[in-house]
């Protein structure tokens, strides 16, 4: 199925939703209409139990250049457009969904913010991300939050208060990317890393990224019956049972 909105393509293939941001004119970068259609395109994706993977990707020569400075100088952004950002990029990191960014091009301020809300992020050498927003006199979103949780607080001070670029490979080494593919053949790279997010898009790997992104700030005491409470779950769930029958079987698993 394939849903156009004025601002991106949300299109479901098997266990896939891919949402392809969609305004290559502008680098994909980012104003109020276009973070509108991202939440539906977002709550259309969790809502739907045959997807088991969300893909964010770019169309054009850019994942996304950030926020778009022609709506901010003419004033056309103000403090609910940053809230409703945030509410998408919450929604990333919460709904029971693998998450994946395939990064290319420009991935500027909201790009990497949105990076940042995917459990996976594949790049090429030759892309470029960065935190540009205190030279235009703002803070990087949430990314003052999320951002050394990544990468450590050093690295990320450097990234945001400089607001140098890196490329993809420098970011693969510092750990703001996941992987790499290579730029001339980047759709079947990203094929093969949506390939192997559905392979392990089961319940139990479901609940560790909903696991580890709870337990991050908890104590110990309160992480460990926080665990145990996921771990009884999933011993109880249809995926455990499968896994159990395909090792019995000698075969892989069918995921539900």
């Amino acid at each position: 199925m394939r849903i156009d909105y004025p601002n991106l393509v949300y299109e479901r293939e098997g266990r896939v939703a891919f949402i392809t941001l969609n305004r290559p004119q502008r680098l994909n970068a980012q104003d109020y209409p276009s973070k509108w259609d991202l939440k539906s395109a977002l709550t259309h994706a969790a809502c739907d139990d045959g997807v088991r993977v969300v893909a964010l990707r770019g169309n054009g020569r850019a994942f996304c250049a950030g926020i778009d400075l022609k709506e901010l100088s003419q004033g056309h952004l103000d403090e609910r457009n940053f809230a409703l950002w945030e509410e998408c990029i919450r929604m990333l990191e919460t709904m029971d969904r693998v998450t994946v960014a395939l990064l290319h091009g420009h991935v500027l301020g909201s790009g990497v913010q949105l990076a940042l809300g995917c459990d996976l992020r594949i790049a090429t050498p030759q892309t470029r991300l960065g935190l540009p927003a205190g030279r235009e006199g703002l803070l990087p979103g949430l990314a003052v939050w999320r951002l050394a949780r990544f990468i450590g607080l050093g690295r990320a001070l450097d990234l945001a208060l400089v607001g140098d670029p890196v490329d993809g490979e420098e970011a693969r080494r510092i750990g703001l990317v996941t992987a790499l593919v290579d730029d001339e053949d980047r759709e079947a790279g990203f094929g093969h890393w949506m390939d192997r997010a559905v392979a392990l898009a089961s319940q139990g790997t479901r609940a560790t990224r909903r696991a580890m992104r709870a337990m991050a700030t908890m104590d110990y005491d309160t992480a460990l019956q926080a665990y145990l409470d996921e771990q009884r779950r999933g011993l109880a769930s249809t995926d455990f049972a499968e896994a159990m029958r395909a090792y019995r079987e000698g075969r892989l698993p069918n995921w539900s």
